[in-house]
């Protein structure tokens, strides 16, 4: 298995250096020739997202369309494909997915409530996401 920095998943989509693009795809389909998966964490999905957006100003839409993708091929291993599935969902809708992120793993490993003073997140995600201090006493 191999898996995937930003920078490499990013020549992959954008293809703004052929070399490197050819290179990864080389190193994707090499990975797909022997029956194996290419490896992409939940971290370099966050930064990836965040260089589509502010580098390369890719539409909100077109990089959830992105996710989807990686997240229905069976070449690429995601860890925490469902949250990341999720994450995509919500982030169509709005809000920074690594806020989203941050949001699903705390549900995923059982948190109640975050606390988090950003008021989008919270507008997103009301019965979870709060301000309010009180929440850590209960």
């Amino acid at each position: 298995m191999i898996a995937l920095d930003t920078n490499a998943l990013v020549r992959l989509l954008i293809e703004d250096n052929p070399d490197q693009a050819r290179a990864v795809q080389a190193a994707v389909s090499h990975a797909e020739a022997g029956s194996q998966q290419v490896l992409i964490l939940s971290e370099v999905l966050i930064e990836t997202v965040w260089v589509l957006e502010s580098v390369y100003g890719c539409p909100r839409n077109e990089i959830a369309g992105f996710l989807d993708t990686l997240m229905s091929a069976p070449t690429y291993a995601v860890p925490d494909k469902l949250v990341v599935q999720k994450a995509a969902v919500r982030y169509r809708e709005g809000g920074d997915f690594a806020d989203i992120i941050i949001v699903e793993q705390a549900k995923k490993h059982q948190a109640q409530k975050l606390l988090n003073f950003d008021k989008k997140l919270q507008k997103i995600f009301p019965d979870f996401v709060a301000a309010d201090v009180s929440i850590c006493s209960t």
